[in-house]
């Protein structure tokens, strides 16, 4: 039958993911002059800033390893995945899927995302896994869900 999908929070993740994010925050401002101030329009501008560093992932004649293509992930999956959990409510926490686990955010709604992943395809495999696109995707589909739950939740007394 189908995979099994289970989540457990984890409050040092959340801990790490808050700090990487204020991470990218300054590596942005240092290393490019981007100021990146928790607004939705602040994920275009972490999308120029993957975009450049995809560029130079595929002009350096020796690639980048895999724990640093996973640092930026972290840096700027974290960030994002912050302003996502923000601004639509959730937790960090350990994903497992077919076996593997990973770290991601359950959402209010209870959808399951994992950032790092997402920002670590961005740096490796180019634009068709754009973050602002997916940022924004996810702000669409789930923003009315969680208009439904605080409804809920207010009319339970919770």
């Amino acid at each position: 039958m189908g995979s099994q999908t289970r989540f457990e929070p984890d409050t040092k993740l959340t801990q790490l993911a808050e700090a990487y994010a204020l991470d990218a925050i300054d590596f942005a401002r240092k290393r490019s002059s981007i100021v990146l101030d928790w607004t939705d329009g602040s994920v275009d501008r972490v999308e120029a800033v993957l975009a450049d560093m995809h560029l130079g992932y595929l002009e350096q004649p020796t690639r980048p390893s895999d724990e640093k293509v996973m640092e930026f992930a972290r840096l700027f999956g974290s960030y994002v995945g912050e302003l996502l959990r923000r601004k639509l409510g959730g937790e960090w926490g350990m994903i497992t899927m077919d076996g593997q686990e990973f770290p991601g955010l359950k959402l209010e709604s209870g959808s399951l995302i994992w950032p790092w992943g997402r920002v670590q395809n961005r740096l490796v495999q180019g634009p068709e896994d754009n973050i602002a696109h997916y940022y924004h995707v996810i702000m669409r589909e789930d923003r009315p869900q969680r208009g439904m739950f605080a409804l809920l939740r207010r009319l339970l007394g919770r």
